[in-house]
């Protein structure tokens, strides 16, 4: 891909931010989203995008900058990343404008995309973010450093939370898996299960003993398992967490649990 000039995808030539094909833009409330009239105007593609997709929040224009903050105040910023594909269409680059501390465990979250796809993109890095503040463990550990969280759904539709970390003194990966609905927790090192509950609990006990929540007395294995289940069940409570995501709603458990 070859760097282009920054102007918002779809726009005529004649400068960034030249007049828009677009006429009239409607400006205010579309659907659960707020629009300002800078970004209609200059980001009218990218606009319906975002509202094709059902976010609530608002989207406001700043120069070559388009921001959607949602409705719980977290802001996200939109801009071309300077590419263009092989059809000539231009690339966007979504990042979690809230987060600069770099020893945040979502600092550096960010998602490359395309116009058309900007609405669910922006809808994966939200949720994404969302994952990594209900995640019990990520700050990581001693022997044990955080690198990502994710919540994706299996074949028949329950709820999977994957967590990522690296070995302070060796490098290597390792990857936790928890099945929500089967109650399976499954457990990588360096690209190779872990079968055995010793091995498991070998790895797993500096991750479950940093943590100061009052998990259950239990195996190492047994209290990841329930840092993974309250995690997603934390995250479920969130008002705008995906829908399908719900079914792992707990009553007494709500977003404001997370730690």
């Amino acid at each position: 891909m070859s760097p282009v000039s920054h102007k918002p995808g779809g726009q005529p030539d004649g400068g960034q931010f030249a007049a828009a094909a677009h006429a009239d833009p409607a400006i205010g409330l579309r659907g659960d989203l707020h629009v300002d009239r800078e970004a209609a105007t200059y980001f009218a593609d990218q606009v319906e995008s975002i509202q094709l997709e059902g976010l609530k929040g608002s989207l406001s224009g700043r120069g070559n900058v388009l921001r959607f903050t949602s409705v719980d105040g977290r802001s996200f910023d939109i801009q071309q990343d300077g590419h263009l594909d092989g059809d000539g269409t231009s690339g966007w680059a979504i990042d979690n404008h809230d987060c600069t501390d770099s020893d945040d465990p979502a600092y550096g979250l960010r998602i490359e995309s395309r116009t058309d796809n900007l609405g669910e993109d922006l809808a994966g890095l939200i949720f994404e973010s969302q994952t990594t503040e209900a995640f019990t463990l990520n700050q990581g550990s001693d022997d044990y450093v955080f690198r990502a969280v994710s919540v994706s759904s299996n074949d028949d539709g329950g709820g999977v939370l994957n967590a990522d970390f690296v070995d302070v003194e060796s490098g290597d990966d390792l990857s936790v898996y928890y099945d929500v609905d089967r109650q399976k927790l499954s457990v990588y090192y360096d690209g190779s299960e872990l079968t055995s509950d010793k091995d498991r609990d070998e790895v797993l006990k500096d991750l479950t003993d940093c943590s100061d929540l009052d998990a259950p007395e239990g195996s190492p294995s047994g209290r990841m398992a329930w840092h993974m289940e309250r995690s997603i069940r934390v995250l479920a409570a969130k008002d705008d967490s995906p829908e399908w995501i719900h079914q792992y709603r707990t009553a007494g458990l709500t977003w404001e649990d997370r730690k």
